[in-house]
């Protein structure tokens, strides 16, 4: 039946739909060229002054992280976490960061260079794309929080809602008897590996450093050089996806659904401009607003889908359990936006916090001037994530300690 399948979804079938697609896309573009140019500009508006600057130097400092052994040092301490709730090797927490913090497609890409290095399997790595898609904090917090709600609190409740439904989605998702197998593993792992009375747990992690510097063996100036090449490279593709999108969603509104307003298909497609659909809508009641922004986060658009799995597929990553994934995060987040829409009131929703506010993002969504305040932002979510994820890995230390005889 694989086989079969596999054969359908390669075969003369997909390939005449594929092609057809193709032209009456080429057909839309060419009937109606200046409104086309003008989606284009803005698709290629968006990716310049948010994604381009904001997820460089993080893509960048991945790769030389990895390549210098510091993710495997960090994996060796969170190796009980990620074995033993995850399921997955410690190095894998560096993608899990990486995600949540720069957002998509940055876990996919740390993924990616963890299976080039030999560090994930195949079945590995498409488990972690499915933990690590998350959206960016600052894009929750700043552009939906203040810049679309006008509410600065509003984008912290999404943000661990986001969060939340995520991990939840994750362990949800996995087959019993697989969880069983992975738990049995992460306890051997950890009593061969994490045992600190048997080994220094310092000697683990240099151990661990030098091996993956030794084995990568690039010098300096090469990985440096190689590492903007790789992180530019991505990153137009990823502009690709985001103009292709804003053209499709203009097609799809003025030819297949004519009179319907382009924002009400963005969700679908794109984030920010279905993040600008939703809060638009004035028949919405609040509670609803709220759900369906945290449920299209969950969801993160075809746009981000495409951009995470594309790359991965070569490595052996599904791209029908990742979509699965992201509808069962939407869901999720629709569900405890729901449940927990009082306790939010309740709270006072419209409390202005007086950490990690940045008024003039509210007015201009893309200014250069503060990029780099946001890049130091988000440096500062990756720190403080980074030890939450080792004080549990630490605390799950402690607690197996104690239960050996």
């Amino acid at each position: 039946m694989f086989s079969r399948s596999k054969y359908l979804f390669r075969g003369p079938v997909t390939t005449l739909m594929l092609g057809l697609l193709s032209f009456l896309l080429v057909i839309g573009i060419v009937s109606s060229p200046e409104q086309t140019f003008q989606t284009s500009l803005q698709g290629l508006s968006l990716w310049w002054h948010i994604v381009f600057p904001s997820l460089l130097p993080f893509l960048v400092l991945s790769e030389m992280l990895i390549a210098y052994g510091w993710v495997h040092g960090i994996g060796v301490l969170l190796e009980p976490l990620m074995r033993r709730v995850f399921g997955l090797p410690g190095v894998s927490g560096w993608a899990l960061t990486m995600g949540m913090t720069i957002g998509f497609p940055g876990g996919a890409q740390s993924t990616l260079q963890m299976v080039q290095q030999g560090d994930l399997t195949s079945r590995e790595a498409e488990r972690m794309t499915w933990l690590s898609h998350f959206c960016n904090p600052m894009t929750i917090i700043i552009v939906i929080g203040i810049g679309l709600l006008d509410q600065p609190s509003s984008g912290y409740w999404l943000l661990g809602i986001h969060w939340l439904s995520g991990i939840l989605a994750f362990l949800t998702s996995i087959p019993f008897s697989r969880l069983i197998r992975n738990k049995q593993a992460g306890t051997q792992e950890l009593t061969r590996q994490l045992n600190i009375s048997k080994l220094p747990l310092f000697r683990k992690v240099w151990s661990a450093i030098n091996k993956a510097h030794v084995r990568d063996g690039r010098s300096f100036g090469k990985l440096l050089g190689e590492s903007v090449s790789h992180s530019v490279q991505t990153l137009m593709v990823i502009g690709g996806y985001i103009i292709m999108m804003a053209v499709l969603i203009h097609l799809v509104s003025y030819y297949i659904i004519p009179g319907v307003p382009t924002y009400y298909l963005a969700g679908v497609f794109e984030l920010h401009l279905g993040a600008k659909a939703i809060t638009s809508a004035s028949a919405l009641t609040p509670i609803i607003q709220w759900s369906l922004l945290s449920a299209m986060l969950g969801w993160s658009g075809l746009c981000a889908i495409l951009q995470s799995i594309s790359p991965l597929i070569k490595s052996g990553v599904r791209w029908f359990p990742f979509i699965m994934m992201r509808l069962l995060h939407g869901s999720y987040a629709f569900v405890l936006t729901l449940f927990l829409w009082k306790p939010m009131k309740l709270l006072g929703l419209e409390a202005q916090p007086a950490f990690f506010y940045w008024p003039n993002y509210a007015t201009d969504l893309s200014p250069i001037s503060g990029m780099w305040s946001r890049i130091l932002l988000m440096l500062g979510w990756q720190g403080i994530i980074l030890i939450i994820l080792l004080l549990l890995s630490w605390s799950i230390v402690l607690t197996s300690s104690r239960r050996s005889p």
